[in-house]
């Protein structure tokens, strides 16, 4: 006996229903949890991650723009250094770029706090130490 035409139609509708509720469900699974950061105490970030302050701003690490760093176990002529991106949003939600050398410019000051960059990892992905103190 062949299946009637209208089940075809239905199936398909059952079936991309399914789907969507699925990545529904799984919607925001991947994404970075935002962590608190403590003034004066040291903390990590990967990218993608954010740091949040008592103020209610946010710290977010974006990317690193470039890497000359001599890796592990490797005798280089020079050290080498890293340049990292962030983004600071205000607690008024205002945006601005922060960018860091980790040699000649690893300090920055946004909305009331100072920030420092303490080193870069070589782990996959690579983590920030950082720093905050309020002006």
């Amino acid at each position: 006996m062949r299946p009637s035409l209208p089940a075809a139609p239905l199936a398909a509708a059952l079936l991309s229903g399914v789907l969507a509720l699925t990545a529904c469900a799984h919607a925001g699974q991947n994404a970075p949890a935002s962590k608190t950061a403590t003034p004066g105490q040291a903390f990590s970030l990967a990218r993608g991650e954010s740091a949040s302050l008592p103020d209610r701003s946010q710290l977010r690490f974006v990317a690193i723009s470039a890497d000359s760093r001599c890796p592990p176990k490797v005798q280089c002529v020079w050290a080498g250094d890293a340049v990292l991106e962030f983004e600071w949003t205000g607690a008024n939600g205002a945006k601005s770029a922060l960018s860091f050398n980790t040699v000649s410019d690893a300090r920055k000051s946004a909305g009331g706090w100072r920030i420092e960059v303490q080193g870069l990892d070589f782990a996959e992905p690579p983590n920030a130490t950082l720093k905050v103190d309020a002006e």
